[in-house]
């Protein structure tokens, strides 16, 4: 009864054992999976972060560029600013010459006068004041000469004020263009950052499943390491018992053996060799145990 008790409790282990086995088995084929997956994840996640600092380089490339039109915009509108004040001090040297005489008139005048002085008869006063308006005509026409140099440089700085109303349009739209860029990549790089962090979010999941299915697999082999201690001493039991099950029935055939052969003897009947060494041995150890019970 022990044995069969023994046999069945160790059929129990090797059952248990076999089904820890197989779960064992199916939990590293999860692990294999779960750790190519995130391998995968990691790969996709390392191209990301690339992506990610390619934007990065663009945008400050972009950056650069905008602060550059930024200052050409700068330097464009103070040229323009001065621009407009000298155009403003011409226009009022022009306003100014146009409510006096033209300058050929004026030089008629010069010289009519310094006809006069040469071809008349003058008294000396008369002389000085000639001499004076001339002077003061001369002085007019100096006026009227920068006021005319004035109408000159008045018409190449009105060029000169819509070329730098042209450019600094030219900047303003470029500017607008390299904005539109720079918030395009920052999107862009948004949009990236939240791949990455949705990537590491699933990544750490795949680790922390990895990590309890390992777990999992630790757990089994300490059951399975204990499950085989239990069967090696099971098994060693049940040979110990199936051993003296052996031994037992071995003495058991023996002593009939020699109580047929005592039977023969007692008869008077001849013994087999078997018999006769059965009957020996029997007695023999009967005279042993009245030795030491002596």
């Amino acid at each position: 009864m022990r044995s069969n008790a023994l046999e069945v409790k160790l059929d129990e282990i090797n059952a248990e054992i076999e089904e820890l086995r197989k779960e064992r088995a199916e939990l590293i084929t999860k692990i294999k999976e779960l750790r190519a997956q995130r391998k995968a994840l990691i790969e996709k996640k390392r191209a990301e972060v690339e992506r990610l600092r390619e934007l990065r380089a663009e945008r400050a490339k972009l950056v650069e560029e905008l602060r550059q039109l930024k200052e050409s915009r700068r330097e464009a509108k103070q040229k323009l600013n001065q621009v407009l004040e000298e155009l403003k001090k011409l226009k009022s040297i022009v306003e100014q010459g146009k409510r006096g005489p033209s300058p050929n008139s004026l030089r008629r005048r010069i010289q009519q006068l310094e006809w006069r002085l040469q071809t008349n008869v003058l008294t000396r006063e008369e002389e000085e004041e000639i001499v004076r308006e001339i002077a003061r005509l001369e002085e007019a026409l100096e006026r009227l000469t920068k006021v005319e140099e004035a109408k000159k440089k008045l018409i190449e700085l009105r060029a000169e004020l819509a070329r730098l109303r042209l450019l600094i349009k030219s900047y303003n739209e470029n500017i607008n263009e390299i904005s539109n860029k720079i918030s395009e990549v920052d999107g862009r790089i948004s949009n990236v950052r939240e791949e990455v962090d949705r990537l590491n979010g699933k990544i750490d999941e795949l680790k922390a499943k990895i990590d309890e299915y390992s777990k999992k697999v630790e757990e089994i082999d300490l059951k399975l390491s204990q499950l085989r201690e239990e069967k090696r001493k099971l098994v060693e039991e049940i040979k110990k018992g199936e051993a003296m099950a052996a031994k037992n029935k071995g003495e058991a055939l023996l002593s009939e053996l020699a109580k047929r052969a005592k039977e023969k003897m007692e008869r008077g009947e001849p013994l087999t060799f078997e018999e006769l060494q059965a009957l020996m041995m029997v007695e023999g150890d009967g005279q042993e145990n009245i030795g030491s019970n002596g």
